[in-house]
Parts: C-alpha cells; structure tokens; sequence
C-alpha cells in the first residue's frame, strides 16, 4: 500500500489569499449594506416621502376589504348550505349551493372558492343519486384541482391546494361506485392514494380516511373482504385520532365496518360496529336525521339475519318513515328500505305484502340507477325468492336471469352475489327435475362463497346443505352431509 503524495510548496494553493470569489461576494455585500442605508436615509426615513407609505397601506386596507366584503355572500351561502346539507334539508342546500356558485362569478376561474361550491353541489346530487348531474360537475372540480396544483410565478402552492386533487379525485371515484362503474373507479382511487402519499404527505389527515373508505367500500362491493377490512381499520384509526371517538365521521366508518362484517358473518363484530354508529349519530343529529336512518337500516338488516324478526321490523319501519320524510319517496335509501322490509316480509311468510313492497322499490330504483345497476339486480334476486318460496318457478325465471345478467356485467364472474342468483336458479332447475344442470350451477355458486366467504358463512352452508337436498334427489346419499330434516334454503346474503 502506498503512502499518499504530498503536494509541493509549488503545487499546493495559498490559503493566505483571497479567491476571486470571495473578493465579489464582499464588494456585492458591501454595496448592498450601502443602498439599504441610502434607501432608509432618503426614502424611508425622509418626511417627504410619508405620503408615499401612508397610500401603500391605504390601498392594501382598501383591497383587503374590497376581497373580504365581495367573499361574505359567498361563505354564507356554503354555511348555510352545509348545515341544511347536515340536517338532510337537501332542497334547501341545492338552493344555497347554486346560490354559492353564482358569488363565484366575479372569482377567478381556477379560484379554489369556485372548486369549493361545485363539489359541495356534487356530493349533493350524488347524495340523490343524480348521477349524471353531478358527473361533470365533479370533472369541472378536477381540472380546477389540477391547476392549483400547479406552482406560479416561483411561488409554492397553498397547503390546502394540494388536498385538491386527490380529494376530488375521490369523490368522482365514489359516484362511479355508486353507479356500479367499479372498473372506473379503482384506477381514481388507487391514484388519489398515490397522489397523497407522494405529494400530500398527511397520514394522519381525515381526507386520507376518506380515500381509504372509498376504496374499502368498493373492494367490499367487489367481494373483496380481505383487501376492505384493512383500509376501514386504518380510516377509523384516523378519525378517532383526527376528529375524536364520537364524531360524525367515525360512526360512518364503523357502518361500513359492520357492514363488511355482516357479509362475512361475523355477526358479534358487527352488531358492536352497528350499535357504536347509532349512538354516536343519534347523540350528535338526532334520532330524526337520516344518518340515523342508515344506522337503523343497517341494524335491523343484522337482526334479520339474526332471524330476530321483531326487533328487524321495528327498526326497518322507523328508518323507512325518516327517509320518506327527509329525503324523497323516490329516492334509493328510500327503496333500501323497502327491499329490507320485504325480505323481513318473505322471511316471516307474508309473501304478498313482500312483493308488493319490492315492486315498490324496483320502480324506485329502475328511475333513479338505471337498468343496469347492481342494486336493481339485487331488488330483482329478492324478488325471485320470494316467488321460490311459494313455488311459483315460472315467475322467478325470467328474473333471476336478468339479475343473473346484470350481476355478471357489474360485479364479475366471481362475486357472492352472482354466487346467490345463481344458488336460486339451481333451485329452479331442481324443480324442473333437470338435476345436473342444478348440481353444476349449485357447485360454481359453492366455489365463488367458499373463495370470497369461506366455508363457515351462512350462505355458503346455504348452498352447501342445498346441493345436499338435490345429491338425495338424484340417489346420491352419500354426499348429502346434512341431515334430512332440513327442508328449506335460507340465504341471508346479502
């Protein structure tokens, strides 16, 4: 190893001299320190000169005043409309946000205040399920997000600006999901979350809760419970930390919380999730809000399951005569309503009043979602079995394969929801005596619950103890594995 070379007295640089560098830097310091105290003898400090500073000051009050008066219409009207949006006043908040909208006017166009007013109006039309109305309006929100996004001039962008983006981005995500367009509302989602943890940087932020209940919700309506129960966790860990443990914001996602286990059967979980959200809402709205309402659908759903029949019933009619009041007698929650109060119906044999209460609610339904969405499929499923329970095959055919169709195009091949339609057409099957058609139906339905649901779920021991009723139909006891006195199917999925 050799030793390192010293430099030469010839080679090595004198220290003791200054660099050309060094010499500028101090001239350009010092004629600096010479105009500032030019500036301050002759300007600053000159009485000549007082009018100049006192004007400044006069016209940065007199603007400041000017934006401060032109933007009171305008944060009274987003108030205002906040709270009657609260307090499930929608007709009232329409009219305050449009009027919010119209204080805009004299903004500038990518203004974050003009953004502000069209997304309020948005989620309030999705709210309605006017889908179509809020679509562009929440597009019209994006493309104003992404230019605050932008930096101008050298200056970096507001704090708040850079929430913009991914939020709007999330509220889109979640009108395409409440369309069934889940295909078009992953992508946004997935984005608005890399955007946040790349750019926004807010972890413990309640916009980042909202982002990750978005997606667990349309994982949960996909079927895909194990990638949805982990995104709730972490969001109402936000909130609880963000926003406090009875918050507004908390029992919502303690409902989606309960809501997916409900569908995996985890009944305990779910009922403690539900009741947590009831006492929040009702203790912060009121037991008249239609929050409430959701939390009370949602209970009575559970007990039906439950097969806790009156406790279901009093709970569905009192969560049915809040919506009515509040929102419309046309609107979807309405019609949740009415399809759970008809499966309560069907379950408890009153078969008449639960047909009656289903067409209701597929009116509803096909006027405000469309004929293709998967909340009409699910209308028309429940309508079929009430027609299986009272043997009425021919009626239910027809409707289980549209639902079939239906279900296919919005959920996918492979969602427990396709997996039921098809359990019941199996059962059609089996009535008609076409027992290896059944058995092949009654099998893809077993291998979509076992795979989403597992193999402890109600409806996948629905299935299962089914296709054992038809193995002793085709002489095949020994795959029955149920006893023969089980005599009927009960789905309670969903």
């Amino acid at each position: 190893m050799t030793s390192p070379q010293h430099l030469d007295s010839s080679e090595a640089p004198d220290s003791s001299k200054p660099c050309r560098y060094t010499k500028c830097l101090a001239i350009l310091i010092d004629r600096t320190k010479k105009w500032q105290q030019w500036y301050k003898t002759n300007f600053l400090n000159n009485p000549k000169f007082k009018w100049t500073q006192r004007a400044m000051w006069a016209v940065a009050i007199f603007w400041a005043t000017a934006v401060g008066v032109q933007s009171i219409p305008y944060y009274t009207h987003i108030m205002a409309g906040k709270q009657a949006f609260q307090q499930g006043k929608y007709a009232n908040a329409e009219i305050l946000f449009q009027s919010a909208i119209k204080d805009c006017k004299n903004f500038p166009h990518h203004d974050p205040r003009v953004a502000n007013a069209l997304n309020n109006l948005a989620e309030l039309y999705r709210t309605q399920a006017r889908y179509t109305e809020a679509e562009p309006i929440y597009k019209q929100v994006i493309k104003i997000a992404e230019s605050l996004k932008l930096q101008r001039w050298g200056f970096p962008m507001s704090p708040n600006n850079v929430l913009a983006l991914p939020t709007s981005m999330n509220n889109l995500a979640a009108l395409y999901r409440d369309a069934g367009r889940y295909s078009e509302a992953e992508p946004l989602y997935k984005n608005a979350l890399s955007i946040w943890k790349t750019e926004v940087k807010r972890p413990d932020d309640p916009n980042f809760a909202a982002i990750l209940t978005g997606l667990g919700k349309l994982y949960r309506d996909q079927g895909k419970y194990k990638q949805s129960e982990p995104l709730y966790k972490q969001a109402l860990a936000i909130r609880k930390k963000s926003q406090g443990p009875e918050h507004q914001d908390v029992a919502a996602v303690l409902d989606n919380l309960g809501g997916l286990y409900r569908d995996e059967g985890r009944y305990a979980e779910s009922l403690q999730c539900y009741q947590q959200a009831l006492s929040i809402d009702e203790k912060l709205l009121g037991p008249e809000h239609p929050d409430t309402a959701t939390d009370l659908n949602n209970l009575a759903g559970l007990y039906r399951d439950q097969r806790r029949f009156t406790d279901s019933e009093r709970l569905y009619k009192r969560a049915l005569t809040i919506r009515e009041k509040w929102l419309s007698a046309e609107h979807p929650h309405v019609a949740k309503s009415l399809q759970g109060l008809a499966e309560l119906n069907g379950a408890t044999g009153h078969y008449a009043e639960a047909e009656s209460l289903l067409a209701r609610a597929l009116v509803i339904r096909q006027k405000t979602l469309g004929s293709d969405h998967p909340d009409i499929a699910s209308t028309l499923d429940s309508l079929a079995g009430v027609f299986l329970k009272q043997g009425k095959y021919a009626q239910s055919e027809p409707i289980l394969q549209r639902a079939l169709k239906t279900r296919e195009q919005s959920l996918g091949p492979n969602h427990p929801d396709l997996a039921i339609t098809l359990g019941k057409q199996a059962e059609v099957l089996r009535a008609h005596k076409e027992f290896f058609a059944s058995e092949r139906l009654y099998q893809r339905a077993q291998q979509i619950l076992e795979n989403t649901l597992g193999t402890k779920h109600p409806s996948t021991r629905a299935n299962r103890e089914a296709m054992a009723r038809l193995h002793r139909d085709m002489g095949k006891p020994e795959l029955t594995g149920v006893s023969p006195a089980s005599q009927e199917v009960r789905y309670l999925y969903p």
